[in-house]
């Protein structure tokens, strides 16, 4: 019976393996070479292990597997996500960066990776000394267990920090994206007059290029013609010209030179991707005020208020959980029963609070886990479709995998306080012993609501500035763009 256990343990485990792979493939990124095959494989092994931590949570609230086989999974995937973002991933990257350079041979770019591994973990180990978040029994735990309580410690602190900011972020960027009431209606000939400008500036750029050629080959010929004549002058003619030398070289910078139309050519490059970005974003903005108006945009407008106003509960509950503090003892799911009782039966009406909460907690974990991955997930993808071919996308992969470990444990330590106190003791008990877990959600709340703020302040910001915008107040050249054109 216990090796059928562990059979579904690794089979969900190689699931999620390949699931990440294919993920990975499909979705993220899809200009990696085959031989990144190595890189693929530690993405897909840290999302495997990170996913199946969550997955965890809720096979503890459904009593998937006996306690014993959960509680060994719990462990062995704590200290795997650990070996994988505090090792694999570091040395990973460093021998990388190290080898690719060609000024290190493969020995010396893994002596190099070595040590810049072992000054990571030296770093680690001085600053968990001082482990922010308290430890309450640290007296009685074992040196094993202790290690294991400051490296989670740690990477739970800068997870929690990548999620309070991922999520302030997402909170308001959510109903920004879905309300109809923050698309801005943009008139086809504001993205005529956009497109004219890119193509004039294109123009611009080409006959620009003709010229530098039309230049440096006068230049040359110049050049040659003058070393010829010289050659079969008289000695009188050669001091003649070498006095008018500079003469000429005085004239030729007064009018156009190589090097300032090849400044004018890379001036009007950046323009033509500015004015292209713009484009893009017209077009789309425009494509999403024309969607706002059929049957599916309606729909899409009410769940952008369903979700608004879970996103301002948030925010709310934030803020007063920062001034009033937070009641770590009764999960969200018990609270939100027990109000309602009271609410609706004046509390009268008395069930089983407890059986209640665990499938409403089933719920709200898969809720939340789902959404928050999912987002996380989503501006990782930007991120990637951003800097697509720009000859760095396994730089951004090795950081996108060390993000992804770092959430996953984080997401843990911070989905603590949402489960019943019966199933918090197996968390407890996988990271090595009990943390000061207040710690974690006052650092959440202060850095949710903070990003929250900035976040609302540029969007508004923008939304202003781009209502104040309009087809006649678009410019067609810009002075110094003018300049440029007609020089």
């Amino acid at each position: 019976m216990a090796f059928l256990e562990l059979l579904l343990v690794g089979a969900s485990l190689i699931l999620l393996f390949v699931f990440g792979w294919v993920f990975l493939q499909q979705s993220l990124y899809k200009e990696l070479d085959d031989s990144e095959t190595l890189l693929q494989g530690i993405f897909s092994l840290v999302f495997a292990v990170s996913v199946n931590l969550v997955q965890l949570i809720l096979f503890e609230i459904l009593g998937i597997l006996p306690y014993r086989i959960r509680w060994l999974n719990w462990r062995l995937d704590v200290l795997g996500l650990l070996a994988l973002l505090l090792v694999a991933v570091p040395f990973y990257a460093c021998y990388r960066a190290l080898n690719s350079s060609r000024r290190c041979s493969r020995s010396q770019a893994l002596v190099g990776a070595t040590l810049c591994m072992l000054g990571l973990l030296w770093t680690l180990w001085r600053g968990a000394g001082q482990t922010r978040p308290g430890t309450p029994n640290a007296a009685t735990l074992s040196t094993w267990d202790a290690r294991i309580l400051h490296a989670v410690s740690r990477v739970g602190t800068v997870g929690t920090t990548l999620i309070a900011i991922l999520s302030g972020y997402g909170s308001v960027n959510l109903p920004y994206a879905y309300l109809s009431l923050f698309t801005r209606p943009v008139h086809k000939r504001e993205i005529v007059a956009m497109e004219t400008q890119l193509l004039q500036a294109m123009d611009s750029v080409a006959n620009k290029k003709k010229r530098m050629v039309l230049k440096a080959r006068d230049e040359a010929s110049g050049k040659q013609d003058r070393a010829t004549q010289r050659a079969s002058a008289s000695i009188f003619r050669r001091v003649a010209w070498s006095l008018q030398e500079p003469a000429r070289m005085w004239a030729s910078r007064g009018g156009e030179s190589l090097s300032s139309l090849q400044g004018e050519v890379v001036a009007l490059e950046s323009l033509c991707r500015a004015i292209f970005a713009e484009v893009l974003e017209l077009r789309s903005e425009r494509e999403r005020a024309l969607a706002a108006r059929t049957l599916l945009g309606h729909l899409r407008n009410l769940l952008g208020y369903l979700l608004s106003f879970y996103c301002l509960f948030r925010i709310v509950t934030s803020v007063r959980a920062l001034i009033f503090g937070e009641d770590f003892k009764l999960d969200p799911a018990s609270r939100m029963i027990g109000l309602l009782l009271r609410a609706f039966s004046g509390g009268h009406l008395k069930i089983n609070t407890t059986l209640f909460s665990q499938y409403l907690t089933l719920f709200f974990i898969g809720f939340i886990s789902a959404s928050s991955l999912r987002g996380f997930l989503k501006n990782m993808q930007k991120l990637f479709s951003a800097v697509s071919g720009a000859n760095n996308g396994a730089a951004l992969l090795l950081i996108l995998t060390e993000l992804t470990g770092l959430y996953a444990i984080s997401s843990v330590l911070l989905l603590r306080k949402q489960l019943p106190a019966q199933y918090r003791t197996i968390i407890t008990d996988a990271i090595g012993g009990e943390l000061e877990f207040e710690f974690f959600h006052r650092w959440f709340n202060s850095l949710f609501v903070l990003s929250a703020i900035l976040t609302m302040l540029l969007f508004i910001s923008q939304h202003q500035s781009s209502r104040q915008d309009s087809p006649a107040d678009l410019p067609m050249w810009t002075k110094q763009t003018q300049s440029l054109r007609t020089a």
